[in-house]
């Protein structure tokens, strides 16, 4: 049977070895159950100027520029109750921030009371018939209406929907700063030299492709005398390729009439 003193190492310079190796672990051992039980404030990844900052008072991330004052960003847990994440980033004229959770991105002023109602992007699905990607612009007041954005694909193959709306699906302005081109609408204009005083003549407008099921047309003559020399202006034959515009005078003048049709 193996002696105590057997089990030692044969000179003395290996025993202190081992001695210094049995202090470190025990040192690790104590640091590592301090740690474990510690509550730390603040680490830091720099004393000052730029760095990062994880803070367990807010249980957040900040990431400081190089003044080691300015908050470039900020990262943090959202407390509205939907739960997620919110972040901040520095902007102007005022920091901005954002948190994710339940399927809503909203978008407030980091300082308080700025805004009642963040903006927002929401994501919202009932599974088997609609996908709604909503955007709304927020609002000052409580009683504020924002204005809303709803991209709507539907199921089946039916046809996408946009809408612009106020809140609760309310009524909304749409200011268009430019042209607004719809491919349910087609406009133009025709030249009718009438064969004839007093006979309807027409014109047959070709290659439209107007989207829709039903189809309407209007048309009227740019003309000084309705009435009494353009006595009638129509359309038919209206299809979502083409139609048929129609003019009557008292003369044979060449008369310039504009058209619009709508499919529906």
């Amino acid at each position: 049977m193996p002696r105590q003193v057997d089990q030692l190492p044969t000179d003395a310079t290996s025993l202190v070895r081992r001695i210094q190796a049995l202090e470190r672990q025990v040192t690790e051992l104590r640091a590592a159950r301090r740690l474990t039980s510690a509550t730390v404030g603040t680490v830091r990844t720099a004393p000052d100027g730029a760095r990062l900052e994880l803070r367990q008072e807010s249980q957040s991330l900040q990431v400081y520029g190089d003044d080691g004052e300015t908050l470039l960003a900020e990262l943090g847990p959202e407390a509205s109750g939907g739960g997620g994440l919110w972040t901040r980033g520095l902007q102007s004229p005022y920091n901005m921030s954002a948190y994710l959770g339940s399927g809503e991105l909203s978008f407030r002023p980091v300082q308080n009371g700025l805004v009642a109602l963040p903006a927002a992007v929401t994501y919202d699905t009932d599974s088997t018939q609609y996908v709604d990607l909503i955007l709304s612009s927020g609002a000052l007041g409580a009683s504020d209406k924002p204005a809303r954005i709803v991209l709507e694909s539907t199921f089946a193959g039916s046809i996408p929907w946009v809408y612009v709306t106020g809140a609760q699906s309310g009524q909304a302005n749409l200011d268009v700063n430019g042209i607004l081109l719809s491919r349910n609408m087609a406009f133009g204009s025709v030249n009718i030299t009438p064969s004839a005083v007093n006979t309807p003549t027409s014109v047959n407008v070709t290659g439209l492709n107007l989207k829709g099921n039903s189809f309407y047309a209007q048309a009227t003559a740019n003309s000084s005398v309705p009435g009494s020399q353009v006595t009638g202006v129509g359309v038919t034959n209206l299809t979502s390729t083409g139609l048929t515009v129609w003019l009557t005078r008292t003369n044979t003048t060449l008369t310039t009439v504009y058209w619009m049709a709508v499919g529906t």
